[in-house]
């Protein structure tokens, strides 16, 4: 995907019907680069968080929505390839969205650009299991969740 001409606006605003994931804007800050000056490796899987927590806001099933539900999600599986560099101050562009759904598991995707440089930065994915937050057992994914995410395209 090309981002070199697109602004903020256009990638966050109505995120409904992108069947191919939602894209999120992501500042990077001066602490996420290392001593060579670009992103470190690590703070990929810090940056996918970010992005996906904004994510749930976008779908409209936040991350609260869990808590309220007595349910939280933990993740048990993360998974990062770097493509090419980031600095700080580069434009960051995360595009999200739940690949799979399981019983109790979901798999989120990412796809990093780099929109200053227009390159692929990353890809990744996190596994998250949804837990009863009492015993921290697996438990059901939430049909409101799952309705949330019909909505942009799963």
């Amino acid at each position: 995907m090309d981002f070199k001409n697109k602004t903020a606006t256009q990638v966050s605003d109505d995120p409904v019907n992108k069947k191919d994931g939602v894209i999120i804007p992501v500042d990077i800050r001066f602490s996420d680069t290392d001593a060579n000056g670009h992103v470190f490796f690590g703070n990929y899987f810090t940056l996918f968080d970010t992005a996906f927590l904004k994510y749930l806001k976008i779908i409209g099933y936040s991350f609260n929505r869990f808590l309220q539900n007595n349910l939280n999600f933990y993740y048990v599986e993360a998974k990062s390839q770097y493509k090419s560099s980031v600095k700080f101050d580069d434009e960051l562009y995360i595009k999200v969205h739940v690949d799979h759904l399981g019983k109790t598991s979901f798999t989120i995707k990412f796809e990093a650009m780099n929109k200053t440089s227009n390159s692929l930065a990353a890809l990744g994915h996190i596994v998250a299991v949804v837990v009863d937050q009492k015993t921290e057992k697996p438990s059901a994914i939430p049909i409101e969740f799952i309705e949330a995410l019909g909505r942009v395209g799963l």
